[in-house]
């Protein structure tokens, strides 16, 4: 990974004597920007709810689950345990367990490890299940520091090398076994590759693909004829979901054919064929911006064959009597890899070609196609058009699954996040960012780098990470997201709006994605209640707090609080605790309790659950408020009712529940009933 005092890529803003950059006023471009990351983000969410995971690449499995770190529910063990084959590699691994309570998986991404370590925790702690997940941002210090407790199980997956002397790795794991063990906890580590000494790892191989198709009761000899179809390229992700297809009674052909949807065969028969370097820049072209309208993507490759000089030899000899071919007939050709959609956008055939054709490109040719198609993304990334910067984005993501994170986090991401400009191709990075989180192999080297960009004393790398926070790498580790995000707010000299818009970005996304961001409540919370400055010096974090209590889905709908506390009753402790402190702030009551109406009435009052609703998060704020402010909410919020033009039967529900919460003194000073 570039550090800050490298020198940078051409075009890229960084040096010592580069001015500092003051974004605070730039309000349209910031706006813009956590608009086309909200925009990815509902793309990936749409994913996620149609096919449970990502299908941008083939190389992992996907959980239910889109939380990275914390307690693992009971449904995605459930999950993990059916129909699991415990075969040589996992009697390795429990013996493992079993004698050193501590244990790693070592091997391929897809090849099962996550399901592996679920079932040899659940194995292991017994009915009581409690099993936790790390983030992989934990450091074999922090392994080290870390409480554990007894008939706990802790995941700690996709762990990446830490650069340590292994001496000292010695020492923090004897130091980290010692503390599992004493604990009575059990933990399981899965990587590629870790610091741990070999003594402390199991070089993980998936079970058989014809044992797998066996435990769900697919027949013996169907399952010896399927496994001679599945290859090194199909994750066992895709061999379970072929069993299941199987068991359920899909006939054996319809369910082939979906496992070829995964595989290579027709974009390797396509490249093997005599190519032009017209068609394979088209090519490389719809690998980054397939989905785009089909004039738009031609303007694209228009400019992409310009860069790479093809036509260059005939500009000056062009008649009117040369034969031009149809090509937009020619790309649709019998055997071609692309479709056109109703809409005519141009995509692929089959969603998995996309990842192949990046392969093939990337392992067949080298700089005479790839330095045209570096200095075309890095143009593209700058452009103005959201729906070109999104495309761009996720091809990239697909990129870094065949050519790996660190080239692509060298030659995009970081150059981008440090662009000079308008403040789009940071957009465009983080975009890519939110697309990297959905590859489990990607996905803690995302986590790291945006921690850097956060951590960076330039201004634009740490907008970027505002921007990636508020995504789907806030939704993986919200915990490590609130932490970077309030850190940044608090200790900075002067007003940092894009990091408060993130906060609330990141509320209204957990909400929208999990329907629980109970942890980062909680958590701001105890970040307030705790913080002891005064006056002014205070401002900055009320304010953070004031935009998680106004926050709304792309900024209509419904407050996100309403639709929290629909989802999670039992958030209306915190967020009491964060309207009772903006409350008590004079210069910020009129905007609390403008949220705080606005967050009530967008209950139903003829709900009984909703009134249910309303009713605790009144309770919750009468008792958290100082005894002496009490009095003045009920005074402050029907005036402010009433400046609303409230209709008389709202005002007075809304009225008889405080009444109902407030204390005998403070309804002796007659403010309730009666307009000021």
């Amino acid at each position: 990974m570039a550090s800050e005092t490298e020198s940078p890529t051409e075009g890229v803003l960084i040096g010592e004597g580069t001015a500092p950059v003051d974004l605070t006023d730039q309000i349209e471009e910031t706006d813009e920007s956590f608009a086309q990351v909200s925009q990815v983000q509902t793309v990936i969410n749409h994913i996620h709810g149609n096919i449970g995971g990502a299908s941008f690449g083939i190389s992992g499995s996907h959980s239910k689950s889109r939380r990275t770190s914390g307690p693992i529910s009971q449904y995605e063990i459930a999950e993990a345990r059916t129909c699991f084959v415990r075969h040589a590699s996992y009697m390795d691994a429990a013996e493992r367990l079993k004698n050193g309570n501590m244990v790693a998986l070592i091997g391929n991404a897809g090849t099962g490890r996550r399901t592996a370590a679920l079932n040899l925790l659940d194995d292991f702690v017994g009915a009581q299940r409690h099993v936790v997940e790390l983030s992989p941002a934990y450091t074999l210090e922090k392994l080290v520091a870390r409480e554990y407790r007894k008939a706990y199980g802790y995941l700690l997956c996709d762990w990446p090398m830490d650069d340590v002397d292994g001496s000292i790795v010695g020492f923090h794991v004897r130091e980290i076994r010692r503390r599992v063990r004493d604990a009575g906890a059990y933990l399981v580590i899965t990587g590629t590759a870790t610091s741990l000494p070999e003594g402390d790892q199991i070089p993980w191989l998936p079970p058989l693909a014809c044992d797998v198709l066996r435990a769900h009761q697919v027949a013996p000899e169907v399952a010896d004829e399927v496994a001679t179809q599945i290859t090194a390229d199909h994750a066992m992700n895709d061999v379970v979901t072929l069993a299941r297809d199987l068991a359920s009674g899909v006939p054996l052909d319809k369910a082939l054919g979906r496992l070829e949807s995964a595989g290579r065969r027709d974009v390797v028969a396509w490249f093997d064929g005599p190519r032009t370097r017209g068609e394979l820049f088209e090519m490389a072209a719809m690998a980054f911006a397939a989905g785009l309208s089909e004039n738009g993507f031609e303007s694209l490759l228009a400019r992409l064959e310009s860069i790479a000089g093809i036509g260059e030899e005939k500009a000056d000899g062009i008649s009117a009597d040369d034969p031009m071919p149809s090509r937009r007939l020619l790309r649709l050709a019998e055997g071609s890899l692309f479709s056109l959609s109703p809409r005519r956008r141009l995509e692929f055939k089959v969603e998995g070609h996309r990842t192949h054709v990046m392969r093939e490109l990337y392992q067949r040719h080298g700089m005479r196609l790839w330095d045209p198609v570096t200095e075309w993304l890095h143009e593209c990334a700058a452009l103005r058009d959201p729906s070109v910067q999104a495309e761009i984005a996720r091809g990239v993501a697909v990129l870094a699954s065949v050519a790996g994170y660190s080239y692509v986090e060298s030659t995009f991401l970081t150059p981008w996040a440090r662009g000079r400009g308008v403040m789009r191709g940071q957009a465009t990075a983080a975009m890519a960012i939110s697309w990297l989180c959905l590859d489990e192999t990607t996905r803690p080297e995302v986590l790291r780098t945006v921690t850097s960009w956060t951590r960076s004393s330039a201004a634009r790398p740490k907008f970027t990470a505002t921007l990636a926070w508020s995504g789907e790498l806030g939704i993986r580790f919200p915990m490590e997201a609130a932490r970077m995000l309030w850190l940044q707010i608090r200790d900075s000299e002067k007003p940092v709006r894009h990091a408060e818009i993130a906060l609330a970005r990141l509320f209204a996304a957990l909400t929208e994605a999990t329907g629980n961001a109970l942890p980062i409540l909680d958590w701001l919370a105890r970040q307030i209640s705790n913080d002891r400055r005064i006056g002014r010096a205070v401002d900055p974090l009320i304010r953070a707090i004031l935009s998680v209590l106004t926050a709304r889905a792309d900024g209509v709908g419904i407050p996100t609080v309403t639709a929290h506390l629909r989802s999670r009753p039992e958030s209306a402790a915190p967020l009491a605790t964060l309207w009772s402190a903006v409350l008590v702030k004079r210069p910020h009551r009129k905007d609390a309790l403008a949220a705080l109406y606005d967050a009530v009435c967008a209950f139903d009052e003829r709900d009984d659950d909703d009134r249910d609703r309303v009713r605790a998060l009144l309770a919750a704020l009468v008792e958290t408020l100082p005894e002496k402010e009490r009095p003045l909410l009920a005074y402050d919020l029907r005036r402010y009712a009433i400046s609303r033009n409230t209709d008389e039967d709202r005002l007075e529900l809304l009225m008889s529940l405080l009444r109902i919460f407030l204390s005998p003194a403070a309804l002796s000073l007659n403010t309730i009933g009666k307009r000021p």
